[in-house]
């Protein structure tokens, strides 16, 4: 009788013991080891910056509500982050990777351990380098199943398979850059489009099998929910912002922008400066007591990101050379937490129209509107979708047209936002949000990790 005693208890505390290791998720490592490898396509060989030494880079599966650990080992020859692209990092900034916004980049021969933590993503979403021009190689897809416990709410898919779309350069990607930002022109264009990693058969020198691929929905950027609107928004922050492509001066007309100029691109007539220091490490500094030129530490930053822009006019039709040149520097918009948040983002037709993918670190949000033309207060946002708009991360502010997001404030940190055209980025069509600590533990920003990258080089 003891024996089947002892017998049931131990079957008693192996069930809990199996149930407890069901409920809690694994701890799962990656190892990012970012190294140059040789790749041929287009009839040449080349070498480029690799993850594992593969390109696309290696595919992260994970389920809904991870925290997975990614230690990068920088043996490249530049410094460089890693981002997660649609992963909002609830309260975790440092690990969210762009250059000098969240951290300073990995410097060669140097690593780094990103803590990235999944909340409420499903789906498919991806990874980038997130420094200079390096996620035209540096990136792959990241796979988020459902919870352990729950299954897909439709019938289980025979296969999956990621299909990522790329670009391939002929050339040195890093010397395309360098010369663009050196000689302030146009950078040259990619040569070719790739489909996991290969150009295709009707490119020179190129093997491929040919496929028909049938989409519903086809996005490269833009990771999409449809979610019940469940209440309307009591809005508390409304921001408008103008989206421009712009020309700066250059002495003695020597760039090789039009008429000598340099290319550049703002948001509200203000194109950013990616600063040396990190944002984020100036502002947390900021919390602890270290206060600089309004709210900034060592004058990195300054709080006065506008509102909206410096004066309206017609964004889309004849805008004259007034907002040709832009004011330059590193201006952020603080937001209180849990503030509810509405931006309306506007298209000019300063040097050229063009679709605008605009994207935001630490957030999805709700794209609750857009149209054509200049964004109107009183009649526009009669046509707003409050009902079942799409929640996305990313999206377009169409060619000569307007979009509106809203979203919560819920998740307190420094935050990038920013065109996801890498010339536009480079030229300045960037700001930072930060969403202030809330009242509580639990609704402030993380500690930062012990072994956040050094800013001793830039």
């Amino acid at each position: 009788m003891r024996i089947v005693l002892r017998a049931l208890g131990f079957i008693l505390l192996l069930d809990e013991l199996l149930l407890s290791m069901a409920a809690k998720p694994p701890n799962v490592h990656y190892d990012f080891v970012v190294k140059e490898a040789n790749y041929t396509k287009l009839c040449s060989t080349k070498s480029i910056l690799t993850v594992n030494g593969s390109f696309p880079g290696p595919t992260i599966t994970v389920h809904k509500g991870d925290t997975i650990s990614v230690t990068v080992h920088n043996k490249g020859r530049y410094g460089l982050t890693i981002h997660w692209h649609g992963v909002k990092q609830p309260r975790n900034p440092w690990s969210d990777g762009p250059e000098n916004i969240t951290q300073c980049p990995i410097q060669a021969g140097a690593s780094f351990t990103y803590q990235v933590i999944f909340s409420d993503e499903e789906g498919t979403l991806w990874w980038h380098a997130h420094s200079d021009w390096t996620r035209a190689t540096v990136h792959g897809a990241i796979i988020i199943l459902p919870p352990r416990d729950k299954s897909y709410p439709f019938a289980t898919p025979y296969a999956q398979q990621a299909i990522i779309i790329a670009s391939w350069y002929k050339a040195d990607v890093m010397a395309v850059y360098d010369e663009a930002v050196t000689t302030g022109g146009d950078p040259n264009a990619s040569d070719a489009f790739t489909i996991n990693g290969q150009p295709g058969a009707l490119y020179d020198c190129s093997k491929g099998i040919k496929f028909n691929l049938h989409m519903l929905l086809w996005c490269v950027y833009i990771y999409i929910y449809i979610y019940n609107f469940a209440k309307k928004y009591d809005i508390t922050t409304q921001m408008f912002i103008s989206v421009s492509v712009n020309q700066e001066l250059c002495p003695n007309a020597s760039c090789s922008g039009p008429n000598g100029t340099r290319l550049s691109a703002s948001l509200n007539n203000i194109s950013f400066v990616t600063p040396t220091i990190d944002i984020l490490q100036a502002y947390y500094r900021s919390l602890k007591g270290h206060h600089g030129k309004k709210g900034s530490d060592n004058e990195i930053y300054t709080a006065d990101f506008p509102l909206k822009p410096p004066y309206f006019y017609n964004f889309t039709g004849d805008v004259g050379n007034n907002t040709m040149n832009p004011s330059i520097g590193t201006k952020v918009k603080l937001i209180n937490y849990m503030e509810q948040v509405e931006i309306v983002f506007q298209g000019t037709n300063v040097m050229a129209p063009e679709n605008h993918p605009m994207h935001l670190h630490g957030f999805s949000f709700y794209l609750v509107g857009t149209g054509s033309g200049n964004f109107n207060y009183k009649t526009s946002p009669k046509s707003y979708n409050l009902v079942d708009p799409p929640k996305v991360n990313t999206f377009g502010v169409p060619k000569n047209g307007w979009a509106t997001i809203r979203f919560v404030a819920d998740n307190p940190g420094v935050w990038f936002m920013h065109c996801h055209l890498e010339r536009h980025a480079t030229w300045g069509m960037n700001t930072v949000i930060i969403v202030k600590n809330g009242n509580g533990k639990d609704s402030s920003i993380l500690p930062p990790p012990d072994n956040l990258p050094s800013c001793s080089k830039s």
